[in-house]
């Protein structure tokens, strides 16, 4: 880590439950956040601010006029990008040295399992059952840690 990494953490490096040692390990570490949207836009800028080393991002959508009032890493400059496109970005503000790699499509099948086996944790924050049974499937068969979440209305989950 060198003096800028340092600083940049130092806040999350003074906590005994992280210090060095746990800094490292988080920017050593890959995440896979698939949805791009309500959930997945501030579960992105989070663990970017907080320097995870590598997050993939996956959204097959582009971001519209009504996304902005809850997708908080889009704006009115990336409308009509991919969403991934305008997610990048947003990350690349908050901190430039992570890595982010960009899935454009919706993942399913040989192609999601391919993806997963590169990454420590998968966060699903996607907004359907059919990609949430994939994704929990794909995870359970490579051994990969899945965090759900889902928000609707006024309530939300998280497994």
């Amino acid at each position: 880590m060198d003096d800028t990494q340092l600083l940049r953490y130092s806040r999350q490096i003074l906590l005994s439950d992280i210090d060095i040692k746990g800094q490292q390990t988080l920017l050593d570490s890959k995440v896979l956040i698939i949805g791009m949207g309500g959930l997945g836009s501030p579960v992105a800028l989070y663990l970017a601010s907080a320097g995870i080393g590598t997050l993939g991002i996956c959204d097959f959508d582009e971001v519209e006029l009504s996304n902005l009032q809850r997708q908080i890493i889009h704006s009115n400059n990336t409308i009509g990008l991919s969403k991934v496109d305008s997610a990048e970005q947003s990350i690349n503000r908050i901190n430039p040295d992570i890595t982010v790699i960009k899935y454009p499509e919706k993942l399913e099948g040989n192609a999601l399992d391919n993806i997963i086996e590169h990454y420590d944790l998968v966060l699903d924050c996607s907004d359907n059952f059919s990609s949430r049974f994939a994704i929990n499937q794909a995870c359970f068969k490579s051994k990969k840690p899945l965090v759900s979440g889902a928000v609707i209305r006024m309530e939300g989950q998280i497994s």
